[in-house]
């Protein structure tokens, strides 16, 4: 086995493994050392950012770039950051230039659908999210990615229905993607169908329910049918969520 003796090797390799800490660490010991300062100071830049500390990782980040293009994972960083700051037109600026792209790495889609989501692009959100789908036609959180943006963008109820009954079939124990189902069926008047998405949904599934309109619906529901047993449960999961 090669020992990695760079300490900038050493800080990607670190996070990699998702130990932020030590790839700091080490990436501050590759700015110490002169060594290859740019993309030093890019790493360094991606994880104060995704460690929260979005000021410094602005900084950062912005000494890098007069250095060197950013790569596609410290734009999407950058962007982060000057929304965080309230920069919002300067991170819509990079998030929306990135949706165009047709070499995003579909490891980043996740994270610029996010983004375009929180400035309320819903329409490139989803169109990145079906990308990702091309990518990879079994990944059930793209394709949720895809449900989800469409409803924020005021997407009728039909269109969405065929693609969350896809959902279900490739993770039918995924409740969220039920109850979805159940919602976008209750748009429609046609509870009978809405309830059925929900009715076989064990005491787990109802306890993983955290959103009291959630829990509402569901009480209406299973009311409506007569589920007296799970109507109960979920009063009962109602007044927890109060409490917590």
């Amino acid at each position: 086995m090669s020992v990695i003796e760079n300490p900038l090797q050493r800080a990607v390799a670190c996070y990699s493994r998702g130990m932020l800490g030590e790839a700091l660490r080490h990436v501050d010991a590759a700015l110490t050392e002169g060594e290859i300062a740019a993309d030093a100071l890019e790493l360094k830049g991606v994880i104060l950012q995704m460690q929260g500390s979005h000021e410094a990782a602005l900084r950062t980040l912005e000494h890098a770039r007069q250095l060197q293009p950013l790569s596609m994972a410290a734009q999407l960083a950058i962007a982060d950051c000057y929304c965080q700051r309230g920069d919002f037109e300067d991170g819509r600026s990079i998030y929306c230039e990135l949706s165009e792209r047709d070499d995003l790495p579909p490891t980043l889609m996740s994270c610029l659908a996010e983004g375009l989501g929180r400035l309320q692009e819903f329409d490139r959100a989803r169109r990145v999210c079906e990308l990702a789908v091309q990518h990879n036609p079994d990944c059930h959180a793209a394709l949720y990615g895809v449900v989800f943006y469409m409803c924020r963008a005021g997407e009728p109820a039909e269109k969405s229905i065929p693609l969350v009954e896809r959902l279900i079939d490739l993770a039918p124990r995924v409740f969220r993607y039920r109850m979805s189902l159940a919602t976008l069926y209750g748009q429609q008047e046609e509870q009978e169908k809405a309830y059925l998405a929900i009715a076989d949904a064990s005491t787990d599934e109802l306890h993983s329910v955290d959103c009291t309109c959630c829990v509402t619906r569901l009480i209406d529901l299973f009311a409506q049918f007569g589920d007296k047993e799970r109507a109960a449960y979920c009063r009962c999961r109602m007044i927890e969520i109060a409490s917590e």
